[in-house]
């Protein structure tokens, strides 16, 4: 008598094996966090967008102030008592002093700037967005970070609002106008 084996698997064999293959899963869904990546990859483009910005500035105010190219508040205003605020969501991307940064870049040589970077949300009732704020001297802009990781910078950037990042010439006066 000859005996013949069935190759293959069990039913049970494969069964142990998609469950196996699923707990791992479940495991390195929870590792990895995808909601939490995609969190910091948002925050990676808001700090880039923020310190991009802030050196066209800064680079703007040693070149052109004495050409008279800018005014950090708004661009058709001089007086020092003159606020001036706009944000992302509502304000143009235009880059002549009328976009929601009121600073004139156009006119600058060493410094490139096609378009105003937008937040990668750009949404005022999420409350993820850009908000510049000016008043003929000194400027900000602030935004709200959301990756547990990097919202901890909101509180120890240097600027008086812990619940927002900001950057800019003047991080320490309270500005009244300048609220989220």
């Amino acid at each position: 008598m000859t005996k013949k084996f069935a190759k293959g698997f069990t039913l049970v064999e494969l069964l142990i094996v998609i469950a196996i293959i699923a707990i791992l899963a479940a495991v390195v869904v929870l590792i990895v966090n995808p909601l939490e990546l995609t969190r910091r990859s948002r925050d990676s483009a808001r700090l880039t967008d923020l310190a991009n910005i802030q050196q066209a500035i800064n680079i703007s105010l040693q070149e052109g102030s004495a050409a008279g190219q800018l005014s950090p508040a708004c661009n058709d205003n001089t007086a020092t008592d003159v606020t001036c605020t706009d944000n992302s969501v509502a304000g143009s991307r235009a880059v002549n002093g009328t976009g929601w940064v009121k600073i004139n870049f156009a006119g600058q040589s060493n410094v490139t700037v096609p378009v105003l970077s937008v937040d990668p949300t750009n949404n005022t009732t999420t409350g993820y967005y850009y908000r510049y704020c000016g008043n003929g001297t000194n400027w900000r802009i602030l935004t709200n970070l959301e990756s547990e990781k990097e919202k901890a910078r909101e509180s120890v950037d240097g600027g008086l609002d812990a619940a927002h990042y900001e950057v800019g010439s003047d991080l320490t006066s309270t500005w009244a106008f300048c609220t989220w």
